[in-house]
């Protein structure tokens, strides 16, 4: 905590770093509804393996051995939830490493799926932990273990136990890439009081948008500390200049040389996108009889059941998982179930689909990254968590936005029956990145403000 926000605290009347009596509320309550709920959570826990992989992790187990390496050099904590976050917090502390040759990163995600990633991207030197439970006593004994000299969270992860002991340590803590979503702001405003506490307590809040601005500082946010920096997913995002297959992939998988491939990515874990898929796939192959369809499911452990889906359609499913290969592309469907490996496929594709858009609530996911690659894409309308980028991006030409899986069906065959108008749809979309980007060095700035790098061992 700087000296001005030491200040500030003691005008609002608390001590720097003091408990509130919100903090107090909140776990009380907490802890009384955890024990009520037990029997509930506990079955959930013990029934899901996707948080039974994790339960222990996520208890502090794992955090004594790390003592000696957490204390070995001063530690910058970044928080990102799952791999879109993480892709953003990499991005960062890619920028920031050379700054901080003194301090270690400490990265903590909350899903299987970011750990993965985040174990394979990040250097020997960092430290990868699952995010802490919100309970006082995990987060406390965490927050400890790490000492960070600053915390970094990437969009709006917002837990206030995690807020509350920074500030009792009085480390300082910057939201990055800050967005608040229509609902989580209708949510927060039920509880604003205590939101203007927990909010008191971050030094910055650099968010995307003026109307995410608005929002947080509605929410109590002091306006000071408030400033909009636009979003670093433009940034993030990779342009290639001249767009071409990668051969060493599709040899690997198989695909023949020339394929039109139709990929539909990050599809949502209903599955309701997925029958749809297939039935658009059957549409444009009327017209484009070499068609090959690639399915990409947000989450890779829905592999199994679409790979089920495929078969009682009467086709083969081929999965990248089982390192399988395409045979005939006709009468097979190519599943990537896979992690990190999007990017490569998403240059085999003739056209792509971004998926959890296409029915509500939807959200919407990254479509920035194919269209940085050159890859003309399409998406539904239900893209809620990418305002500020999915409209803005279809109204300058540069995607597609498809209301029905007959428009996107009918959208792909004009696309592949005109190539320069494909070719014109993602240039444009290409000029649309390079036009957003500059966010990046305006989050550096506000975190190298808060750490000066250099003025700390």
């Amino acid at each position: 905590m700087t000296a001005a926000h030491a200040r500030e605290a003691e005008a609002e009347g608390r001590a720097p770093g003091e408990r509130s009596w919100y903090c107090w509320a909140y776990n009380t309550i907490g802890a009384a509804l955890g024990v009520i709920t037990a029997p509930l959570w506990g079955a959930y826990v013990a029934l899901s393996p996707k948080y039974r992989a994790n339960f222990a992790a996520r208890m502090g187990r794992g955090l004594a051995a790390l003592e000696k390496r957490l204390a070995a050099r001063p530690n910058i904590w970044i928080h990102a939830v799952s791999v879109g976050e993480f892709n953003l917090a990499f991005t960062v502390l890619q920028r920031l490493r050379p700054c901080y040759p003194r301090h270690q990163f400490v990265v903590t995600v909350t899903t299987l799926t970011g750990f993965a990633l985040a174990r394979e991207r990040l250097a020997p030197g960092d430290v990868l932990l699952y995010f802490p439970f919100e309970w006082w006593h995990v987060m406390r004994r965490a927050v400890r273990a790490v000492r960070p000299q600053l915390a970094i969270i990437v969009e709006t992860e917002i837990w206030p136990n995690f807020i509350y002991n920074l500030s009792r340590d009085r480390v300082p803590c910057i939201l990055v890439n800050g967005r608040i979503s229509a609902k989580s702001f209708r949510r927060y405003r039920l509880v604003k009081p205590f939101m203007r506490d927990i909010l008191s307590r971050f030094a910055r809040f650099n968010m995307q948008t003026t109307l995410d601005a608005e929002r947080i500082i509605a929410l109590g946010a002091p306006p000071e500390r408030v400033q909009v920096t636009g979003n670093i997913k433009f940034d993030a995002a990779r342009i290639v200049a001249h767009p071409a297959p990668d051969a060493a992939l599709a040899a690997e998988i198989g695909l023949p040389p020339g394929t039109p491939v139709f990929l539909a990515a990050a599809l949502d874990k209903t599955g309701c996108e997925d029958a749809v898929m297939l039935d658009v796939w059957e549409r444009v192959r009327q017209r484009v009889a070499d068609a090959a369809l690639i399915i990409v499911p947000r989450h890779p452990e829905r592999g199994d059941g679409i790979a089920a889906l495929v078969a009682s359609r009467g086709y083969v499913p081929r999965r990248r998982s089982l390192r399988e290969q395409f045979t005939s592309p006709r009468s097979e469907v190519f599943i990537l179930d896979t992690i990190g490996e999007l990017g490569r496929f998403y240059t085999l594709a003739r056209a792509a689909f971004v998926g959890k858009s296409m029915f509500p609530p939807g959200g919407g996911q990254n479509m920035l990254e194919p269209v940085g690659l050159g890859v003309p894409t399409l998406y539904g309308p239900y893209t809620a968590n990418f305002r500020g980028i999915a409209d803005v991006l279809v109204e300058h030409g540069g995607a597609l936005l498809v209301r029905t899986p007959e428009e996107l069906a009918a959208a792909l065959i004009d696309l592949w029956s005109a190539p320069e108008r494909a070719a014109q749809l993602a240039a444009r979309g290409q000029d649309f990145i390079r036009s957003q980007q500059g966010a990046l060095q305006a989050n550096l700035d506000a975190i190298t403000a808060l750490l000066p790098p250099g003025d700390k061992e």
